[in-house]
Formats: C-alpha cells, structure tokens, sequence
C-alpha cells in the first residue's frame, strides 16, 4: 500500500504544475474554527475551507499591480489576477500569509495588517481574505518568482477590472471594483 502511495505522489509531482502538492494547509469551518490540517492534494469535504489570501498593491498614482499567472499553475492558467495571492499555509496566519505571498511573487516587503484587510469571501472550500495596500515599487525592481507569475503590468484602474474582467480569474474585476472605490 505504502508503494502505491508513494507513486501516486510522484505522479501528482511530475504532472508539470509549479504548485506544491504537499504544502499543509490548516482546516476550518465556517465559524473560522480551526478542525483540522489537510495536504493540498487531499479533498476537502463539504463545510471544510482552507484560506486564501490576495492582494491588490496600488502605487502613489492609484494604480494597481497586476500578475498573470504561468501556464504551469493548476487552476487558472494564464489568467490574469490580484497582485500577488495563495494559499495560507499550516500554522500561518492571514496576515503573515499576504506579506509571504508578496514577498514570494513579487520581492517586496509589504506592510498587511488589519487596516489593509478589505473583507473575506466564502467559496465552495475556501476562504479568501482580501487585502489592499499602497506601496512604491518600480515593475524593473520586482523580483519575479517565474514559476508563479508570468508577467506584471501597473494598471490604472479602470483599464485592469476591464483587463480582470475579460481575462481574469472568475469575479477578481468585481473584487477590484469594490476595493477600488477606497481610493479614488
């Protein structure tokens, strides 16, 4: 049995994605109550969510970053998105997770704290915790981690829910939107 497991595994690695299939994730249920920890390749069962974090960076001119993801990603490949997201990993929290996120995909240290959190959206078996800040950062100076991201563009922010919209992942134009209307 152990045999079959392990090929499995190896299996699920060598299919080509860049996600990390043995990441933990804490479990929780829909009063955010931790039950439990999963492997990112396991099945959540019905009323079982993980947490998702994403950030919309905006620069002193109001407009936002935004990253396309590679093609190498399970879901949503080359699609465009928030400036940098994903999965909040075991033992992290929200907060921690955002700045990880930014600091993996982008190479900047973002200040995320709980002014930054613009509200939580409950999915089929996850949670995402929106986030929006302002920073300056010059596209040449980001650090691009290529197995995540496939190209950044600085938006104004009408043209990037369009963008979002047209070739974004689900309603991330309908996220932007809403955050958007704190800083105009």
């Amino acid at each position: 049995m152990e045999f079959y497991k392990k090929i499995g595994e190896l299996m699920m690695n060598e299919t080509g994605y860049s996600d990390n299939f043995d990441e933990s994730w804490d479990i929780y249920n829909e009063r955010l109550q931790k039950t439990g920890v999963k492997k990112r390749r396991d099945t959540l069962a019905k009323g079982e969510f993980h947490l998702v974090v994403g950030v919309f960076i905006f620069d002193n001119n109001n407009n936002v970053l935004l990253q396309k993801r590679t093609l190498t990603k399970l879901s949503n490949p080359g699609k465009w998105q928030e400036s940098a997201g994903g999965s909040v990993l075991k033992d992290e929290n929200v907060y921690q997770a955002a700045r990880r996120e930014v600091g993996e995909e982008l190479g900047i240290e973002l200040q995320v704290n709980k002014d930054s959190l613009f509200f939580r959206e409950f999915r089929k078996n996850w949670i995402t915790f929106w986030f929006a800040a302002t920073t300056n950062f010059e596209i040449a100076n980001l650090d691009i981690q290529e197995s995540e991201v496939d190209e950044v563009e600085t938006v104004e922010i009408i043209k990037a829910i369009d963008l979002l919209k047209n070739k974004g992942i689900d309603n991330t134009w309908e996220i932007l939107q809403v955050i958007a209307g704190k800083f105009e």
